[in-house]
C-alpha cells in the first residue's frame, strides 16, 4: 500500500477508519498548513496561472 499510495480501508464493528503511509499523512498535514496561511491558496494559484517565460530564473531568497 505504501509504495502506491493506496489508502487500506479497515472495517471494524463499531467505526472504520482508512490506514495511509507516513509519508502520505505528512504531505497532506504540510498541505493542509501551508492553505491555513492567508494568501498561500491565492498566491499559488496565481503562480499556476504565470506562463513560464514570465517565471524568474534565479530567485533571490
Amino acid at each position: 500500500a505504501a509504495s502506491s499510495h493506496e489508502p487500506i480501508q479497515i472495517t471494524g464493528k463499531r467505526h472504520n477508519g482508512i490506514l495511509i503511509s507516513e509519508d502520505d499523512w505528512r504531505s497532506i498535514q504540510e498541505t493542509l498548513y501551508l492553505l491555513s496561511i492567508p494568501g498561500v491558496r491565492e498566491s499559488i494559484r496565481k503562480g499556476l496561472k504565470t506562463p513560464i517565460k514570465n517565471c524568474k530564473k534565479d530567485l533571490k531568497w
